[in-house]
């Protein structure tokens, strides 16, 4: 977790798409409520910090994930996660899919 509930991300990899290109820069902020549609940093127990798309709530409050591209981890690999997982969601891409020039 950032300073003040914002977290800084270099995204490093391509299953979000052109959502969130690959080494885009992305600021998440920490909320209380998380919805469908929203694009979380989750530090997912297995695949460890990841960046993908809440695809639903479920009734016990849990979030099932998918990424934006056809290739991506899908909601049933993913699975559901509990809220703490969740560090944060998508407020603002800094940079999209930028690289440095020697």
């Amino acid at each position: 977790m950032g300073l003040l509930g914002f977290s800084l991300v270099l995204v490093n990899g391509r299953t979000m798409g052109r959502v969130l290109p690959h080494r885009s820069l992305a600021l998440f902020y920490r909320k209380r409520k998380v919805s469908k549609g929203d694009i979380v940093l989750v530090k997912h127990p297995e695949f460890g910090t990841v960046v993908k798309t809440c695809a639903a709530v479920t009734i016990n409050g849990r979030y099932s994930l998918r990424g934006a591209r056809p290739n991506a981890e899908n909601e049933e690999r993913l699975g559901a996660v509990e809220g703490a997982y969740i560090r944060g969601t998508l407020i603002a891409t800094l940079f999209k899919g930028w690289t440095l020039k020697d």
